[in-house]
C-alpha cells in the first residue's frame, strides 16, 4: 500500500520534478525527438479514500472537434480525454492504496505518450 509521501519520494528520486507542492507534483516527459509532455500528479479525497490524478495538457478547445475526441476516448487502453477550461487533457485516476511505483511508472508514461500522439494530431506544435 503506497502512500502519497511514498509516492512522492519515488517521484523525487526517479524523475526530475517541475513542482513538487504538498497536494501536487508535476514533471516533464522528454523524448528523444525533442518532443516532450508535461504530467500533473494530483492527490484527492473522494468516497473517503485517497485518490491521484495523472493529467497531460494536449490541445486547445478550438483546435479539435469534441466529437471527434469523445469517439477516440472508445479507442484508448489507458486514460481518457477531457476538457478542463479550453483546453484538452489526457487523464487518469487511481486509488493511491492500490498502486504500486511500477504501475505509476507505466500509467505516467502512457499519460504521456497518449497525451503527446494527440497532440501532435491536434495541435499546431509541441506546446504542452
Amino acid at each position: 500500500m503506497a502512500t502519497w509521501n511514498e509516492l512522492r519520494e519515488h517521484m523525487r528520486q526517479t524523475y526530475r520534478l517541475a513542482d513538487d507542492e504538498l497536494d501536487m507534483l508535476s514533471m516533464v516527459w522528454s523524448y528523444d525527438d525533442g518532443r516532450s509532455q508535461k504530467i500533473i500528479v494530483r492527490r484527492y479525497e473522494a468516497f473517503d479514500r485517497t485518490l491521484i490524478e495523472l493529467k497531460s495538457a494536449f490541445a486547445r478547445r478550438k483546435d479539435a472537434d469534441p466529437e471527434t475526441l469523445l469517439r477516440k476516448n472508445a479507442e484508448l487502453p489507458l486514460a481518457a480525454i477531457a476538457l478542463a477550461g479550453d483546453v484538452y487533457i489526457v487523464v487518469y485516476n487511481a486509488l493511491l492504496e492500490h498502486l504500486d511505483f511500477d504501475d505509476l511508472d507505466l500509467y505516467l508514461s502512457r499519460v504521456a505518450a497518449v497525451a503527446d500522439t494527440l497532440e501532435e494530431t491536434y495541435a499546431a506544435k509541441d506546446v504542452f
